[in-house]
């Protein structure tokens, strides 16, 4: 009798317990699945979020990077020909000078949502020296024209070093944005590169 018994129910035993462990492993996949299309949407609205403020930083500097060589060049010019004699003189013509305002949004976003360690290595690499090189320049940028025009400390006795640390200055600036043209050129290429594999498109 306990024999009929057990037949009885161990099949419905065995039975239910695959039930729930095949329960228990699609519930599993599906969690996995969804997470990663959660991650591959974050990954992707990062990668947008690059190529769109790597162009406008781009725009920026080709926009500012002919006028402040020019303003270098000038400033060189005028000085050795002795034409910058007043402090006054020198101001006026550091006053049309404005440091270029960069955005780096998309890369503290993706910093904090840690999109870029689920990111392709060459992507990751090239977005990293982009704004490393772009941190370098702000750093540059800060304060850098108030310093230089602050009418406080300077005089017309001290207007020889204004103008040599002024030069020194735009020229360390100049050389940036020409090195920041290039880096962003590269850096857009490799973003849209990756773009157009995450969209399936043809290379």
């Amino acid at each position: 009798m306990p024999s009929k018994t057990t037949s009885i129910w161990l099949p419905r035993v065995i039975f239910e317990s695959a039930l729930i462990t095949v329960s228990i492993l699609l519930a599993l996949g599906l969690d996995e699945w969804r997470e990663n299309r959660e991650t591959q949407a974050t990954i992707r609205q990062a990668v947008s979020n690059f190529l769109s403020e790597i162009q406008q930083n781009k725009a920026r500097i080709d926009d500012a990077a002919p006028f402040n060589l020019g303003l270098y060049e000038v400033i060189d010019q005028r000085h050795k020909n002795g034409e910058i004699e007043t402090m006054t003189d020198f101001i006026s013509m550091m006053d049309s000078y404005s440091p270029v305002a960069l955005q780096s949004t998309a890369w503290e976003t993706a910093l904090a949502t840690g999109s870029l360690a689920k990111m392709d290595y060459t992507l990751v690499s090239a977005l990293s020296l982009t704004y490393g090189l772009q941190s370098r320049y702000d750093q540059t940028n800060r304060g850098a024209k108030a310093r230089l025009t602050n009418p406080q400390v300077l005089n017309d006795e001290s207007v020889e070093l204004a103008i040599y640390n002024s030069l020194q200055y735009l020229k360390d600036v100049t050389s940036m944005e020409t090195e920041l043209a290039v880096v962003y050129a590269e850096a857009t290429d490799i973003v849209e590169l990756n773009w157009k594999h995450m969209n399936g498109e043809e290379l």
